[in-house]
């Protein structure tokens, strides 16, 4: 892709992406204020339950779709993809029957209530995925932006409608799985594309498993590894050492604190990996491609850091309420965290490109005993959650510096096989 078509893109998927986030600035002093801290924190911990199923429902093979060779061969991996977030999500009703694990886990008894809607965010998840990526391999981004303001719509609109009506989390909750379903709607709708469904078979799956093993059998791995120690471990271990009030303020922080980096590296990361993709298939550099989405990256991350550093406990105090200043505190603590994420993140499909996902996993896997070690390793100590919150964004930081490395060597040792 050409410069100006490159900026072009990327300006179309930005557009949507700062709509769909402003969307919730704009509500969220509303939100904290008919919530209380310990309502976000279910919320949060049932989106961790949710999300670590949810990103492998199929199989990762969405991933697969934009990379394939043809029409044909794509459509082969929706039809697995949609088979296997089927039965992931079928076999997901089994989750109400551990509901005194999860209150015990959380010590939140009011959690245990939600699971039964686990399968419906489950399939969600998985069917999003799929068209997300169907969409993107037609690099039709103004519908990917359309549908990610729609979803911003609703979730916020209604999240604010049932915290008004005094739902409590359910508003929360709810207002996430409708968000999830304007966003499948909306890209069905401009799919325009018929598949036959009847010339596909069991052999179909077969060989598509077959064919992108590494999606299933690696990615799927990494995938569920990440949020299990991200959100699921690490929410587990807040809540349970720190209480859910710390747990809510923490989520809640994370999540506006990462907006702008998502509403930047997500626009960026899909222009990436769709324009990696084609390089490789026809032989072309990848360096310029990696070179453009390094400099978009930073230039947004240093004005962002740099205000996070100076007025977060300010900005928070004043936006979202006074009790809400300690989390300003704790987004200076992992300012660490959010640059790196600046970075790696719109580039973190390249193990993916370069066939590099079992290092990639056993390189997660390292990362994650080393920072959730340094959490408990905190807590052992009587550390409280703001020094145990800076141990852990240190640790996080200099993982993530290795991993950059990694990565910068995977692209030299490509760039040079193209001679």
């Amino acid at each position: 892709m050409e410069g100006k078509a490159y900026y072009r893109s990327f300006l179309t998927m930005l557009s949507g992406n700062v709509i769909s986030q402003v969307i919730p600035f704009f509500v969220a002093p509303i939100l904290t204020r008919l919530f209380a801290p310990e309502e976000f924190a279910v919320y949060a911990n049932y989106i961790a339950i949710a999300s670590m199923i949810g990103i492998v429902a199929a199989g990762r093979l969405e991933f697969a779709i934009p990379i394939s060779k043809d029409k044909k061969e794509a459509q082969d991996i929706v039809f697995t993809g949609m088979v296997l977030t089927v039965i992931l999500s079928l076999l997901s009703f089994v989750f109400p029957l551990f509901s005194n694990f999860f209150e015990g886990l959380y010590d939140s008894p009011q959690l245990a209530d939600y699971l039964i809607t686990i399968p419906i965010a489950i399939f969600s998840f998985g069917l999003l995925g799929i068209l997300n990526n169907w969409v993107l391999r037609h690099k039709k981004y103004n519908v990917l932006s359309f549908g990610k303001v729609s979803q911003s719509i609703v979730n916020n609109g209604f999240a604010a409608l049932f915290g008004y009506i005094g739902w409590g989390a359910s508003g929360l909750i709810y207002g996430w799985l409708l968000s999830q379903l304007a966003g499948i709607l909306v890209l069905l709708f401009f799919m325009n594309t018929k598949f036959k469904y009847s010339s596909y078979n069991l052999t179909t799956i077969k060989t598509t498993v077959k064919e992108y093993k590494d999606f299933p059998m690696i990615n799927s791995l990494h995938a569920f590894t990440d949020i299990f120690a991200t959100q699921f471990v690490l929410f587990w271990i807040i809540s349970s050492y720190f209480g859910l009030a710390e747990l809510g303020l923490f989520a809640m922080m994370h999540k506006y604190v990462r907006a702008p980096i998502v509403l930047v590296t997500s626009s960026v990361s899909s222009i990436f990996y769709a324009e990696m993709g084609s390089a490789m298939n026809q032989g072309v550099s990848p360096v310029p491609i990696l070179k453009k989405t390094v400099f978009t990256s930073m230039a947004f991350s240093v004005p962002f850091i740099i205000v996070l550093l100076l007025f977060a406990p300010q900005i928070f105090a004043w936006y979202f309420g006074a009790e809400w200043e300690i989390a300003g505190s704790y987004a200076q603590r992992i300012v660490p965290i959010l640059f790196m994420l600046f970075i790696i993140s719109p580039i973190s499909s390249i193990p993916i490109l370069m066939n590099q996902q079992k290092k990639a996993f056993l390189f997660a896997v390292a990362g994650y005993t080393l920072t959730l070690g340094s959490l408990i390793v905190s807590t052992s100590l009587g550390w409280n959650f703001l020094k145990a919150l800076t141990l852990y964004s240190i640790v996080f930081a200099i993982f993530q510096i290795s991993y950059l490395y990694w990565f910068y060597t995977l692209i030299k040792k490509r760039n040079a096989s193209i001679g």
